[in-house]
């Protein structure tokens, strides 16, 4: 038999063409239908679940209780313009429905229903004949399932395709939904039968899916049920309202206690946030004690909202407070010295030297690297690994190896013994790095005025001088008044200090006597000390003397106006370790020593201090720390074991002594005006302090003393280049990687105090850190 409408070959038993929807004449479909919908779908785990998903919303679902039976008979009620022509109204005329407020109906499932018999085929077909509607499920997968097409074909026969409706699962309508519901053979205006386009109703649950899933699944129950969807859907918006008006007394006992809860999860979380930011302020101010002051401001930031209008976190005024601290926005009269930076190497520090102009410090670990920072800021200038270093198995880093400051602009880096080589740059350029072999330097005199320096090396049949400088800013080294770089012929030997062995980078392990060594102003005359003499190197005569100090072993000197200066401790007798006498001396030297001007004698104290359970003792021995040069009046700032004094350079009379609880690990002299004088001191123990003895009326502060949370066993002392405060650099013995500096920013009466706003602050610490 074939549809008269498209000719299009139908099955005897077809009662509408699939292809046009027209009805098959002397057609009839069933009067009666036992399941609401047929629901089509491809057997994998998503597609099931929109079945389901669709099964239960049908269901599920309650016939309005006010709709019409005319209504419910109408087939076409769901759609805006029905088609007449394939119009399955009169069989649906006489169709039994539920009655209002009744379920809408049961639905077909394969999955569900056909377990109650084994002929599949004919269980399909009695149940698509007994099925008001079919829902198809539509995927790219399902597009490809044979059985689904044959399913739709088989429905379309038996009942047309105005009730055959479309719910996307996945996949875009055109690769989702059956080729059968995309188009629709239609006469046009010449009678002339043509494919055209059709557009089925489909609902849209895919996950992704804009519209909301219970309106979608309404959208389906209203073409199922023969209802339009805008009446179906006032209807339930008003079933809504009436369940909403009878549950509002109940609903604002529920809200008012859902809001009682709400405040209080509210309260105990903006609780837990401030809370957190007071924890987070005290880590930020514990990181600024430490010397860590990056972090301390990355940590005070994390502690405060993001700015002033930002709501998220509330505003601690503690955190503010650490921020504004850490940024060292204004001094703090209770805090007078403020961490700038602290740098970590890889391994321990060994040494370290300042450069001559205080713009660089430069640090040596026990891996051999020598890494340069701006002495400011703290940045990392430049990285060198040189050669002196390079060898340790025939030298003990600790014992052989340091840098000093060559001039104004230079460091040398030496190795006593092992390949014995010197390395010498200019830093940051590390370009400039100049290496010379089997120097074997002991140590370098401090630099002088005009920027030389003296390396005192040892030979095999002595011990030997050199006065070096630079030629220009490169760090090239050469010799100066001789006519090759080492002149053999203008070398000074002192021939009554021969050593026992005959290799030179064969040295002896303890280099603890040789301490003191320096040069004068203009660097004509170097002074070393070794064993109980001072010897003296008289570079424009080429002579060389010495004078005997028995029982004594010189610690520093210093030599000022043809006079050398010096401290010395006593090895002639058996001291006890409570108390060691040292003295204090000055000796004429234009420029060789020839008589002792004065001595002053003294004693001074191991000390010893417990923490986190470790036993740390400081012995440190009397050395000159610093100078007051003032014309025919001079003063020495001396310091040993615990005890600082100063002394009058002219008589070696003691003007001021104080004794600390805690060794001394440097000194210097600061805020110096006519005969008033302070200085600047840092304690083993990690206190630094600026003590004013000499001033009436301080006009620092009278809390200057600032406890550093680091057992310090070595330091150094500078003036800021801007201000000229002084600042410190320590060495934490119990982070032996680690130095941390520190500056003076002291406060006066007529000091001003600037506000800052939050959102100030926090420009500034992002400014720190390097942020946009």
């Amino acid at each position: 038999m074939e549809c008269l409408t498209c000719h299009n070959a139908l099955p005897d038993d077809a009662a509408f063409c699939p292809r046009c929807g027209a009805r098959c004449a002397d057609a009839s479909e069933a009067a009666d239908f036992r399941y609401a919908a047929f629901i089509s779908y491809r057997h994998i785990p998503r597609d099931a679940q929109v079945a389901k998903q669709v099964q239960r919303a049908i269901e599920t679902f309650r016939l309005p209780r006010h709709i019409s039976r005319e209504t419910l008979a109408s087939p076409d009620a769901a759609t805006d313009a029905p088609d007449s022509s394939s119009s399955s109204s009169g069989a649906s005329a006489t169709t039994s429905w539920p009655k209002p407020g009744a379920p809408l109906g049961k639905c077909f499932r394969d999955q569900d229903e056909l377990a109650a018999t084994h002929s599949l085929p004919q269980s399909i077909r009695d149940a698509l004949a007994q099925s008001r509607a079919l829902v198809v499920i539509c995927s790219p997968e399902a597009n490809e399932s044979a059985w689904v097409q044959r399913e739709i074909e088989m429905f379309a026969q038996l009942h047309g395709r105005e009730r055959i409706f479309c719910v996307l699962a996945d996949g875009s309508s055109s690769e989702s939904i059956p080729p059968l519901l995309k188009s629709k053979l239609t006469a046009d205006t010449s009678g002339v039968m043509r494919e055209m386009p059709a557009s089925p109703l489909a609902a849209d649950l895919r996950p992704k899916s804009p519209q909301p899933q219970k309106a979608e699944l309404l959208r389906t129950i209203a073409a199922v049920a023969g209802l339009n969807y805008d009446d179906l859907k006032q209807r339930q918006r008003a079933r809504k309202h009436r369940r909403i008006a009878a549950a509002l007394g109940s609903a604002a006992a529920i809200v008012a206690l859902i809001g009682a809860l709400a405040f209080q999860s509210y309260s105990a979380y903006q609780t837990a946030l401030i809370e957190e930011s007071k924890s987070l302020a005290a880590q930020a101010l514990s990181l600024f004690a430490e010397g860590d002051r990056r972090q301390a401001i990355e940590t005070a930031l994390r502690a405060l909202p993001s700015s002033e209008s930002d709501g998220s976190r509330p505003l601690v005024p503690e955190a503010q407070a650490a921020l504004e601290k850490d940024l060292a926005a204004n001094p703090d009269p209770n805090q007078r010295w403020v961490p700038l930076y602290s740098i970590d190497m890889e391994d321990d520090i060994i040494d370290w030297a300042l450069s001559g102009d205080n713009r660089w410090v430069a640090l040596l670990d026990k891996s051999g690297t020598v890494s340069v920072f701006n002495d400011h800021t703290g940045e990392e200038l430049t990285t060198v690994k040189p050669k002196a270093f390079a060898d340790q198995t025939l030298s003990d880093p600790r014992l052989d190896w340091f840098i000093e400051p060559f001039g104004p602009v230079g460091l040398l880096m030496a190795n006593r013994r092992g390949s014995g080589d010197l390395s010498a740059m200019a830093p940051p350029d590390a370009d400039t790095l100049k290496s010379f072999e089997d120097m074997y330097a002991l140590c370098t005199a401090a630099s002088g005025s005009d920027g030389a320096s003296c390396i005192f090396q040892r030979m095999e049949d002595g011990l030997y001088a050199w006065r070096i400088g630079l030629e220009d800013e490169s760090a090239c080294l050469v010799a100066r008044d001789f006519s090759g770089f080492w002149y053999p012929n203008q070398t000074l030997i002192m021939k009554d200090i021969l050593l026992q062995d005959s290799q030179p980078q064969i040295l002896p392990p303890d280099l603890s006597g040789f301490y003191a060594r320096c040069l004068n102003d203009d660097s004509s005359a170097a002074y070393a000390f070794m064993g109980s003499t001072l010897y003296s190197f008289d570079f424009e005569s080429g002579q060389a003397s010495s004078i005997s100090f028995a029982g004594q072993t010189m610690t520093s000197m210093i030599w000022l106006d043809g006079d050398l200066f010096y401290t010395a401790t006593d090895q002639s007798e058996k001291n006890d370790a409570a108390s060691l006498p040292f003295s204090i001396g000055a000796v004429h030297a234009d420029p060789t020593p020839d008589k002792q001007l004065w001595t002053h004698e003294d004693t001074y104290q191991f000390t010893y201090m417990h923490r986190n359970g470790n036993l740390y003792s400081a012995i440190n021995p009397p050395r000159i720390c610093d100078i007051i040069k003032e014309p025919g009046e001079h003063l020495l700032l001396i310091a040993a074991g615990s005890t600082i004094l100063a002394v009058d350079a002219n008589t070696g009379e003691a003007t001021y002594q104080h004794t600390f609880g805690s060794s001394i690990e440097n000194a210097a002299f600061c805020f110096v005006e006519e005969d008033q004088w302070a200085y600047v001191v840092v304690l083993n123990d990690g206190t630094i302090d600026i003590l004013s003895p000499m001033y009436s009326v301080t006009t620092i502060s009278d809390q200057s003393a600032f406890a550093t949370p680091y057992i310090v066993d070595f330091a150094d002392i500078c003036f800021s280049r801007g201000t000229g405060n002084p600042v410190a650099f320590i060495h934490a013995a119990d982070q032996p990687n680690r130095i941390v500096c520190y500056q003076f920013l002291p406060t006066y009466e007529n000091t001003e105090f600037v506000e800052c706003t939050l959102d100030e602050l926090i420009e500034m610490g992002n400014s720190f850190l390097g942020r946009a």
